[in-house]
């Protein structure tokens, strides 16, 4: 039945778009009256119930509305709707059956509202647009739905905009992309302090590419601007290279001091040792190369992580002459042996 609710529920919004800001709206972002068909891109009126009552008058329950997502209980009683006047973005399974919505404001908080999770829907299982890549596609993993349809509509042939449903980047979200494109993932997020944040996080889960763009800009913003089909084929960089980074600026304000170098080295040392092997030669030169470095020196930095930490050996003591105790030979009781371990690349 929940499919079925969300199924009436897109032609219901679909059904209002036509009069609302919607079209003119996306429209200046340079998504056109076709592309918002194709994406299938609605209205939630401004009014309190009306998705409500006319899924009651198409028959089913308040149980069931409820259990949707796509209305909830007031402070006075009885379903008001989710979602009112915004922009609506259905969330479909591989096959293009839609589970869920994401709701854009043009200026009111929050700017993106999404689906609350239900039994068709979880959002760390799902991103939007997945059921569009195609394979020998690369996939583009950006913030919002609007960020996805412009990746697509900048290089359709090459890349394919997938957005994250307002979470961060999970294991079943990378293992879903895996499964769809043979192709490596790039992640382009916002140029602000978030989306930095969200793409050092990915790293955890993906191995990507990445398109750091610049403080303010969106893929939507350069795709008004032409400039987003250039950015994603020739500013790609590993990922790794954001969370060296991200590591280093940490210490912006005082590489200028020899205090600050070493503080920024030991950090992203502490990073290298998580790194992926085959990025860790890449870092270890680029992190001396930034601090003015030889590359021996971090990459001590670096096995000085990877060994185990010291271990204090006591010997036993034997009885000697004149009723003292001295140590058995070998070690001195209080000396310290170290058992280096090679690094993992």
């Amino acid at each position: 039945m929940l499919y079925t609710i969300h199924q009436e529920a897109e032609r219901f919004y679909l059904s209002h778009r036509a009069g609302s800001w919607v079209s003119d709206y996306l429209t200046a972002r340079g998504i056109n009256e076709t592309i918002q068909q194709d994406w299938r891109i609605g209205y939630a009126p401004n009014r309190w119930t009306l998705l409500t009552d006319h899924l009651r008058y198409l028959g089913f329950p308040d149980s069931a509305i409820e259990r949707s997502g796509l209305a909830y209980e007031s402070r006075r009683g009885g379903l008001i709707d989710t979602f009112r006047d915004r922009a609506m973005l259905p969330i479909a399974r591989l096959d293009s059956t839609t589970i869920a919505f994401i709701g854009r404001s043009r200026d009111g908080e929050p700017k993106y509202l999404n689906s609350p999770e239900t039994l068709i829907y979880r959002k760390g299982s799902v991103l939007f647009g997945l059921d569009r890549v195609r394979h020998g596609v690369r996939p583009v993993l950006v913030e919002g739905p609007l960020d996805a349809i412009a990746v697509t509509i900048a290089a359709p042939a090459e890349f394919a905009g997938v957005g994250l449903c307002g979470t961060a980047l999970t294991p079943r979200q990378a293992d879903a992309l895996a499964q769809i494109s043979d192709q490596k993932a790039v992640i382009a997020l916002d140029g602000d302090r978030a989306g930095l944040v969200a793409a050092v996080r990915a790293y955890e889960v993906l191995d990507a590419d990445a398109v750091r763009f610049p403080d303010g800009h969106d893929p939507a913003d350069l795709l008004r601007s032409g400039e987003l089909g250039t950015a994603l084929r020739h500013q790609a960089q590993p990922l790794a290279d954001l969370v060296i980074d991200a590591a280093i600026n940490r210490w912006s304000g005082s590489l200028h001091f020899a205090e600050g170098t070493i503080g920024a080295m030991r950090d992203a040392a502490a990073v290298i040792v998580r790194l992926r092997p085959h990025d860790v030669a890449r870092q270890v030169d680029r992190v001396a190369t930034r601090l003015s470095l030889r590359c021996d020196e971090v990459t001590e930095a670096v096995t000085d992580l990877v060994a185990p930490p010291l271990v204090t050996v006591e010997f036993p003591r034997v009885p000697a002459p004149g009723g003292t105790s001295v140590p058995t030979k070998g070690r001195r009781h209080d000396e310290r042996i170290r058992t280096p371990r090679r690094p993992t690349w």
